[in-house]
This record gives structure tokens, C-alpha cells and sequence, in this order.
């Protein structure tokens, strides 16, 4: 997948006309999906490239400089996920004030023209350009390029959006969050050394740094997978503060991967989420809380055998 950054006022080579969906896609979730199924459609037809236009840093950001946001899925992750839906071309727009001022008709004629854009897929509720003044109605008055709207994408009547699926995630609710994504969640780093107390009492743990800032799920024990070299792992995930022994101010994740004995310490992996077993707690004691965690793992391993 061919990959343009894109700065306003500079030149940019573009030889065959794209078919776009535009859009911060965090999450990439069902309904980005189906701008990108609306562009796939569109490109066969037209005899276009299939691309797809997000912007980096995140323009809340750049709005409101004093805020720092965690995300679904971090820049690379949306363009990997975005090849694997089958888009070719992957335009990231570099958000700034300047950018974040022009008119909507210096973007329609400054941005959209000049990267060769036939026909934008976008949403329904899409605004752009200075005070978010352009929208589909500013979009489809223009005569510069062709332009293709694509309704709400609902879920039980409530209309999936990144925000809702992030509520989902800080509250725990996986499987909803996960409908909705269309995926697993993932969390993506590199494995760190921690402390080795689950090693000492038969629960050796992976603890993955994060590289990037993720929006993270509720403290507590989760059913999922460590992806470690291409391979995937069953494990019992826990996010929290360790509160029985070895308290940790942070955050820690780390997973006991099932039948799993190599030394992966600096490996890049992923931590994919799949159902929530139970809250963090703090138990009397190690024996209490060995006992607990050998029903959590016995809960995950049937998980697993029920081929889920």
C-alpha cells in the first residue's frame, strides 16, 4: 500500500484518479468500514484507486492543544487496517492551524483537487474545514469532484461511533465494544521485564509497554491473545495496580499466556481482548488470590475449548 503525506501548499504526484473515504477512521470500526466498502464498490466501477484520507496529529489536538487523547488505533495501526479492508492508497493529511483555517472551498479546490480526487465517500454527520463549516451539503453543492454520502451505521439503534466503543472499553464491556469494531480490541508494544512475583507462585506474566497512547480497558482480569512473531497465543489478561502484593502506582497489563515457556523480553506483540472475566480486587492473601486466578484460568481455557 502506497502511502502520501500530504501538506497544504505543497505538490503532490498523483498519475491515476482515487476514489476516497475522508476521515479520522480512529478504531476503524463497522461504520468506517462501510465508507471503505462504499469506496471499494465505486473504484471497480470507475476504474479509480482505492484510497482512503486521515490526518495526523489528531485535529482535537491541534484544536485543543492543551488536551492529550488516547486512541482506538494509533496512525500505523489505521493504515495497516485500512490495507487489509483493501484500500491501495492511504493519504495522511498533516493537521495544523493552517490547515485547520482554510475555507471549505480552499480545501475542496487546494486539498481534494490536487490529489486527484474523482469521487469522497464520507459520512453523513462529516464536517470540515474552518469551524467545521463544511459538511455534506457545502460537499455536494461543489462541481470539482464527485461525492458519495453514506448513512448512519447503527448497533441496537444507537449509531457506532469511536467514542461510544472507547465507553465500552473503559467499562469493561469487550464483547460489545468488539461487535462494533468489527474486530478484537488490541493493545500494541513491546514486551518488558516486570517484577516475576507471578512467576515465583506458577503464573508467569508477559508486561507489555505501550509504545503509543491507547484508550485501556477496565482494570480486571480478560479471555484473549498475545500475537508474539506472527503466532497466536491463548491469555488471561490483567489490567490493573497489582493491589495484593507488589502494588504498582502504573498501570500494568500483563498476560499469563497459556502452555507458553519462551523468553520474549523486546518482542513486539499484541494484546487482543475478547471477554471480560472479572474486576481487579484485593484479596486477603497469595493463597486466596492463587485460587482465584487458577478459576480464572480455568474459565479461560474453556473459553478456548469451546472454540469461541
Amino acid at each position: 500500500m502506497r502511502v502520501i503525506r500530504f501538506q497544504l501548499h505543497e505538490e503532490v504526484q498523483i498519475e491515476k484518479p482515487l476514489t476516497a473515504c475522508i476521515g479520522y477512521f480512529d478504531g476503524l470500526h463497522l461504520g468506517h468500514q462501510q465508507l471503505i466498502q462504499r469506496v471499494l464498490e465505486i473504484a471497480k466501477k470507475t476504474n479509480t484507486e482505492p484510497a482512503l484520507i486521515t490526518f495526523d496529529p489528531d485535529p482535537w489536538e491541534v484544536l485543543h492543544p492543551n488536551t492529550h487523547i488516547a486512541h482506538l488505533t494509533p496512525l500505523s495501526h489505521r493504515l495497516q487496517l485500512a490495507q487489509s479492508y483493501g484500500i491501495q492508497t492511504c493519504i495522511v493529511l498533516q493537521f495544523d492551524e493552517i490547515l485547520a483555517n482554510i475555507s471549505y472551498e480552499v480545501f475542496h479546490s487546494e486539498v481534494i483537487q490536487k490529489l486527484y480526487i474523482q469521487t469522497l465517500v464520507c459520512g453523513f454527520d462529516f464536517h470540515y474545514a474552518c469551524k467545521g463549516e463544511g459538511n455534506t451539503a457545502t460537499l455536494l453543492k461543489q462541481t470539482i469532484f464527485n461525492v458519495s454520502i453514506v448513512d448512519e451505521v447503527s448497533q441496537h439503534h444507537k449509531k457506532i461511533s469511536s467514542s461510544a466503543i472507547e465507553k465500552m472499553i473503559e467499562q469493561g464491556d469487550m464483547q460489545q465494544a468488539n461487535i462494533c469494531l468489527g474486530r478484537s480490541y488490541e493493545l500494541r508494544g513491546v514486551i518488558i521485564q516486570g517484577a516475576q512475583q507471578g512467576r515465583k507462585h506458577g503464573f508467569p506474566t508477559a508486561n507489555l509497554g505501550l509504545q503509543e497512547t491507547y484508550v485501556i480497558p477496565a482494570r480486571g482480569v480478560y479471555i484473549g491473545e498475545v500475537i508474539v512473531n506472527d503466532n497466536r497465543y491463548p491469555a488471561m489478561i490483567n489490567i490493573g495496580h497489582n493491589p495484593t502484593y507488589n502494588y504498582q502506582q502504573n498501570i500494568s497489563i500483563e498476560a499469563h499466556i497459556l502452555d507458553f515457556n519462551e523468553m520474549i523480553y523486546g518482542e513486539k506483540v499484541v494484546f487482543c481482548f475478547h471477554q471480560f472475566i472479572r474486576k481487579e480486587q484485593k484479596f486477603a492473601n497469595t493463597q486466596a488470590l492463587l485460587d482465584q486466578l487458577s478459576q480464572d484460568l480455568k474459565t479461560t481455557r474453556m473459553y478456548f475449548q469451546k472454540g469461541v
